[in-house]
């Protein structure tokens, strides 16, 4: 199981977990320090979280779910498990007497101690707190009618007196995580983000001065896409399909929305940027996106980097999301996959497309079935599209492809050189292309594999895992 989603502690004094991608319940005994795997809780194939846990009487009750949401009641003495409420439903809320679900925005109501279907109890719901700040979550009740509320990277206390009641850091070291992408601004610093975090980070080379930001929106997620355009960095966002601008010359105040600044989502249709964002040959902000959980498909948007006003094309090609995404000062090219979120991947007939911003799609190759498409490059004229272990040459000025080039890794990320060459890293390894001659050559080994770059003043620097890299000029 690579995480654990939420905890939950059992009448019987374990804490229990919910998973991604095997859908099974995990037990720690925390005098021990044992965990143990409780087993699948969904019967459904293709379901990969045990997204949320709730302790009940005698038992665990358990949220699952992509492909068919359901509900599963595990029981802690005997460890059998069954089906519990409506199909597709979701808890709405626990209270000391009942539990309240929610299917499609219907409200069922059921005993807390036998399980059994109750009336219609929802003049007892609890009234939700008023909270004074967007993006809150982690709503725990104290004493005198306060509440402990998680705010992004900070927590507060509700006050009846307080209007906006302070915020506090989360008193912990704040952990490293996965850099996820990494771009370079006009002055020659870099800036990237990190997984679990929906924060950015930046870097000067020349010092090796660093910040770490706040969260940039109110959804949980992570950044993916960054782009500096009109001296300002465009940025796109997981879970909720956010589109964010921030400008580094002025104070940082997210909480009411100034700097950064939410722009229009296109969540909940379109979720993940997979392909992180480039400016396109408009000079706009462009994003490939994945679909919402549950759904294969995906999705182009285009912020317009003067007025904030986003575009969306839905399903550019059905049932595919977006995998790739690179810009010359012609066109877009992008290509398509079987990724989804909560899904297993599927295997299907992907496509590499030319887009033009004006015209829209004006080139379209299908690759066969099976074969995996990843990160595409425009680079002096050419597009480099990794395909499995090779990258496949497209020529734009005669539409038509005119090389492939075998390499001994799969090709995590790709960037064009100020000489015209493309810097390839693939596995262990970073390999300079020509894209006109097709000639390879092995430039270093590297810690591991890179799956962002950037180049700036000529040199190249890359992440791996939580470390920021230099290759020298």
């Amino acid at each position: 199981e690579t995480y654990i989603w939420n905890l939950c502690r059992g009448d019987d004094g374990f804490v229990y977990g919910g998973t991604y991608p095997g859908c099974v319940l995990l037990r720690y005994d925390p005098a021990a320090h044992r965990l143990e795997n409780m087993g699948r809780m969904s019967d459904v194939a293709d379901n990969q979280y045990t997204r949320y846990v709730y302790a009940v009487p005698g038992h665990i009750l358990v949220e699952c779910w992509s492909a068919q949401r359901h509900l599963t009641l595990w029981n802690l003495a005997t460890h059998e498990q069954r089906r519990f409420g409506r199909p597709g439903a979701v808890v709405k809320t626990i209270t000391a007497d009942f539990i309240c679900t929610d299917t499609n925005g219907e409200l069922d109501f059921y005993d807390l101690h036998t399980f059994q279907p109750l009336g219609d109890r929802s003049d007892d719901l609890p009234i939700a707190p008023t909270l004074p700040y967007s993006g809150s979550r982690h709503v725990i009740p104290l004493a005198q009618g306060q509440h402990f509320v998680v705010r992004g990277q900070e927590y507060f206390l509700t006050q009846d007196a307080a209007a906006a009641p302070p915020l506090y850091p989360i008193p912990t070291p704040k952990p490293p995580t996965r850099i996820h992408t990494i771009t370079a601004a006009p002055d020659g610093k870099i800036w990237g983000a990190c997984g679990f975090g929906q924060t950015i980070f930046s870097c000067d080379p020349a010092t090796g001065e660093h910040w770490n930001s706040g969260v940039v929106c109110d959804q949980g997620g992570e950044v993916y896409g960054m782009a500096f355009a009109a001296d300002r960095l465009f940025l796109s966002a997981y879970s909720g399909g956010d589109h964010v601008v921030y400008d580094p010359t002025q104070p940082w105040d997210q909480v009411t929305n100034q700097n950064p600044k939410t722009l229009t989502s296109v969540g909940p249709d379109l979720i993940r940027p997979e392909t992180r964002s480039v400016i396109g040959p408009d000079g706009n902000f462009w994003t490939g996106w994945m679909a919402r959980y549950g759904v294969y498909g995906g999705g182009l948007s285009r912020v317009d980097v003067h007025t904030g006003d986003v575009t969306a094309w839905a399903d550019p090609i059905p049932g595919q999301s977006l995998i790739g995404l690179s810009a010359d000062d012609r066109y877009l090219y992008f290509t398509t996959g079987g990724k989804a979120n909560g899904l297993p991947d599927k295997v299907d007939t992907f496509h590499f497309v030319v887009w033009d911003p004006a015209r829209g799609e004006v080139y379209r190759h299908r690759f066969a079935r099976g074969q995996k498409l990843g990160r595409v490059l425009a680079v002096d004229g050419c597009v480099l599209v990794c395909v499995d272990s090779s990258i496949h040459i497209f020529n734009r000025h005669e539409m038509d492809w005119q090389a492939t080039v075998a390499l001994d890794d799969p090709c995590g990320e790709l960037v064009a050189l100020p000489n015209g060459r493309a810097l390839l890293f693939a596995g262990p390894r970073a390999w300079t292309l020509d894209p006109i001659g097709g000639e390879l050559v092995h430039v270093a080994d590297l810690p591991g594999p890179a799956y962002t770059a950037t180049v700036s003043d000529g040199q190249v620097y890359f992440a791996h895992l939580t470390e920021l890299y230099r290759i020298s000029k």
